[in-house]
């Protein structure tokens, strides 16, 4: 799977590159709005945008439109994620059809889940198994977990 990230935040990147990782998925960070619609426009591979309200003070919502007009970008899962968020602003962003909203500090993995159901959703469960490459054979998903958990904490594996 492969996910936009609109942002400047390097620690929230890299939490979602880590948990998108568990699958062989990735994430891209983009740190501007122009800069992602010029993406969309020449690479339509893309499964999931996570994008904060406004980034370099422009709003993400304008990638959202873009991809609104473009048929073959309608689909993708348009996610935000924000600080000091209201009932109304979570209102609002579900009124312009955001797929889901989440207040900062989220769980990256409810993130992947929205992802996944909405794709499950519009192509079907056959063609999100595609996209969901298995995880190599001689590591579990759970050690992987365990692994980037040591890593986020600092933990240090005893010798």
């Amino acid at each position: 799977m492969r996910i936009l990230y609109l942002g400047e935040s390097e620690e929230i990147y890299t939490i979602l590159d880590e948990i998108a990782s568990l699958s062989q998925s990735e994430v891209i960070k983009i740190g501007s709005v122009k800069e992602v619609i010029d993406i969309l426009t020449t690479d339509r591979n893309f499964h999931g945008i996570i994008a904060h309200p406004k980034v370099n003070n422009i709003p993400s919502l304008q990638v959202w439109a873009f991809m609104k007009r473009d048929e073959s970008l309608k689909d993708i899962p348009f996610i935000i994620i924000a600080e000091n968020i209201t009932k109304d602003d979570i209102d609002y962003y579900k009124a312009m059809g955001v797929a889901e909203v989440f207040e900062i500090p989220f769980n990256p993995l409810e993130v992947f889940l929205v992802i996944t159901n909405k794709l499950k959703d519009i192509k079907g469960e056959e063609a999100v198994k595609q996209i969901l490459k298995e995880p190599e054979k001689h590591k579990s998903v759970l050690s992987k977990i365990f692994e980037f958990v040591k890593k986020f904490l600092g933990t240090k594996q005893v010798e």
